[in-house]
Order: C-alpha cells, then structure tokens, then sequence
C-alpha cells in the first residue's frame, strides 16, 4: 500500500486557438477535469492496480464530492478532510505545444492540518508520498506536513518528495526544504527544482550534488526523459517519443510509474523506464488523469 499526500483541485483547462488577445477573445477548447499534483499521482497509481490512499482537504461543496468520487472509481482510498473553504481550482492555459500556464486558488488545501489524518491512514503503508505543495501556502500547512513526516519516520515507512515548483521552491528556502525533506528515500525534481535545490546548472552535477542529501535521487527531464543516481552510480533513462497534448500532470504520471514498477521490487533504471510510459500517456490526451483504469 501507497500512501499519498496533498492537494486535490478541479483544473479547468482553456486550450485556446491562438494567444489570449488582452481586453478582447480568442477561442478555445475549455475542459473540467480532476487535478492536484497529489492526488494525480495517487489517480495514476490507482489506474495501474496498485493498493493506494490519498489524504487531502476538500470544502462542503459538489466540487469537492465529485472529485472524491472520481478517485474512488480509480481505486483509490480517500481519507478527505471537509473544510469550510471551497475545494481548490486551478485555471490552466495551454498554448499550442501543450505547455501549461496555471492560475492556482488552493482554497482548502491551505486548511488541511496533521490531526485531520488518523493513525488508520499510515496502517500498512509501505511508502508515503508527497508534494512540495504541502509545504507552500501557509505556515500551518508547512506544519502539518513537517508533522506527517514525523509520523512515517517514526512508524518507520519511507518517503518520497516531488519538489513541484522552482519558483515556490525558492520562496520558501532551499535549506529550509532539505531540512524538512531529510530522510527522503526517493526525491524527484525537474531539472529546473532541481538547479534550485543543487546550485548546479548540469543535470548529472544536480545529481550529483542531491545524493549528498538524499540516497536516491531521479531528475526528470521531460521528453528527454531522466536520470537516476543512487550512490556513486548515475545513469540516464532516454524518454519515449510522445505527440504532447498536453503536459499537465506528466511528472505526477511519471512518480506513479516509477513508484509502482519499484515497489514491485525493480530498480531505478526500471522503474524509470516505466514512468517514461506512464509520462508518455498523460502527455498524449488533455488532463493530468488516466482516461480509464488499467
């Protein structure tokens, strides 16, 4: 069993015909669909049969319940805590090459707090997973998060991170993030999370400089695919060749992946290989979501 932790919102996604035209239109394609990095990863794992919960915050609304019910369908176990702010959202803009512009209203998210999360959630969980978001927003969420941790390290299950945003990396401190991450078995940044984090611009010199912080690092490069290092070896995984509709949520696919070939026992090498796939598939459609189980 798969733990996951986070954010889970309704991405409404313009795909529009040209660029936004300032005070004027332009048309488009304006799609609602599941999303939150967290609950993306928690969906894909899911999808791919592999036993999953999911903790979050969602407010008393049909948002809110419609999406729990779509993680429900994937197979996945909710622990949901209802709040008195609307469940998050976030406005996506995609431009011609599948590329994403996001415009984040996190609403309950921010007001998920450690006591919401009962011990039945870490029972038998083999691996917890986490995103950067629930580090950014707020300070209590900061310390709700910084108090899940403590909780899996003191049960002993080991977790990953996804780093999720450079530019909210940075507001919040580089140090601060290694110091409240120590102990991660698995970190996942892309290249640009991850020149944040190392202070390096070369991709293998940022894993390089990450394995004196974490034992086992794998850096995402988009199509290109990624590279692995795990002690002294570093090694990089070649991406599959994929027409892009849409890049929302490709790294969240690729966690997925990679979590549920390693937890099968496979290696990083492996395990890379299959979240190139899953990558590969998410960038294939629009949304952040597999299109059905399996």
């Amino acid at each position: 069993m798969i733990g996951v932790f986070g954010d889970l919102t309704l991405d409404i996604a313009a795909a529009t015909h040209g660029p936004l035209q300032p005070r004027s239109d332009v048309t488009g394609d304006i799609s609602c669909r599941g999303g939150g990095s967290a609950a993306n990863v928690a969906a894909w794992l899911g999808s791919l049969g592999t036993p999953v919960r999911f903790a979050g915050a969602i407010g008393r609304d049909e948002v809110g319940r419609n999406l729990a019910a779509e993680l429900e369908r994937l197979g996945v176990e909710l622990y949901l805590a209802e709040k008195d702010s609307p469940t998050g959202m976030i406005l996506v803009f995609l431009d011609t090459e599948g590329e994403r512009t996001m415009v984040t209203s996190r609403g309950a998210n921010l007001l998920f707090r450690a006591e919401d999360l009962p011990d039945q959630f870490f029972a038998g969980l083999q691996h917890l997973h986490i995103t950067g978001y629930s580090f950014f927003g707020s300070e209590s969420l900061a310390a709700s998060t910084a108090a899940v941790l403590g909780k899996a390290r003191e049960l002993g299950i080991p977790f990953s991170v996804d780093p999720s945003s450079y530019a909210l990396l940075e507001d919040f401190g580089v140090e601060r993030f290694l110091e409240f991450t120590q102990g991660a078995a698995l970190v996942f940044p892309n290249l640009d999370e991850g020149r944040v984090l190392s202070g390096q611009l070369e991709p293998e010199n940022v894993v390089r400089q990450l394995l004196q912080y974490y034992p086992r690092v794998v850096l995402t490069l988009g199509s290109q695919g990624c590279i692995c290092g795990e002690g002294e070896a570093v090694e990089a995984v070649p991406g599959q060749k994929a027409q892009a509709l849409d890049t929302t949520g490709a790294g969240d696919a690729f966690c997925a992946g990679f979590l549920h070939e390693f937890f099968q026992g496979a290696g990083l090498v492996a395990s890379a290989q299959t979240g190139n796939e899953i990558a590969r598939r998410c960038v294939s459609h629009l949304g952040g979501r597999p299109l059905h189980a399996g």
